[in-house]
């Protein structure tokens, strides 16, 4: 299956000091492991209304480049490189992984920091724990909210990994955050991003980064959207579609 990365980028009116151009605030929604035809306005199969109302009502752009991988996607997208010229090109970072987005490298939330934005991630990161100079609240980002390693479980938010047992990834900053726990990691995240918005100090620009969980694998869905694709046979697909 074509595997793309869909990115949804939102410039929203922002604050305007006396004199200057007007600083917008900014949303970029990222999808982990979404396929091609796994949107609505590529198969009619699919029900994913409030995605094609934000592609439909904004500038949709079908003919691009994307990375296959967690990884090098989001240092491509956080910095502006391409994976093989800062060496993320080829794997993800793995649990036990001693390396991370070279700390030489500016990304877009330092920029925007710079630029006097409030600054937000919240979701995965999968860019590198292994040393705090690493982590999203060392690389640009006011705060963080979400986990750092990839491909955990959903609603208890563990991750096995060879040679070091099952571990628990959930953090608000740099705290362990149990409230979290037998939560849908995009219940989580959307309630957040909302409290964040809802909560943003309007006497300065907002940068929000979204990368949600889903649907990257393991395949785990609430049951009222798979139920929503009980005429397909596939019981993967089901998961899958209802992600």
């Amino acid at each position: 299956m074509s595997r793309i990365i869909f990115c949804f980028i939102f410039c929203l009116p922002g604050f305007s000091m006396i004199g200057k151009p007007p600083q917008p605030n900014i949303i970029i929604i990222l999808a982990d492991d979404l396929g091609f035809n796994d949107v609505s306005w590529h198969n009619a199969v699919v029900k994913t209304p409030h995605l094609e109302s934000l592609a439909r009502n904004g500038v949709l752009l079908e003919q691009h480049y994307s990375q296959p991988l967690c990884t090098p996607t989001r240092a491509s997208l956080l910095t502006g490189r391409y994976p093989f010229k800062i060496g993320l090109q080829e794997r993800v970072i793995h649990p036990l992984t001693k390396e991370g987005l070279p700390t030489n490298l500016t990304t877009i939330a330092d920029e925007l920091r710079s630029a006097g934005y409030s600054t937000h991630a919240v979701g995965k990161w999968h860019l590198g724990f292994c040393k705090k100079d690493y982590l999203p609240t060392s690389r640009g980002f006011d705060h963080h909210y979400g986990y750092w390693v990839g491909a955990e479980d959903y609603y208890q938010h563990t991750r096995a990994s060879s040679g070091a047992g099952v571990g628990y990834d959930f953090r608000d900053d740099l705290q362990v955050d149990h409230s979290a726990k037998g939560v849908y990691s995009s219940v989580l995240f959307g309630r957040k991003s909302v409290q964040i918005i809802e909560n943003h100090n309007q006497s300065q620009p907002l940068f929000l980064y979204l990368p949600f969980q889903s649907p990257h694998a393991p395949l785990q869905a609430p049951k009222k959207y798979v139920k929503m694709y009980k005429a397909i046979k596939d019981k993967d697909r089901r998961e899958y579609l209802g992600m």
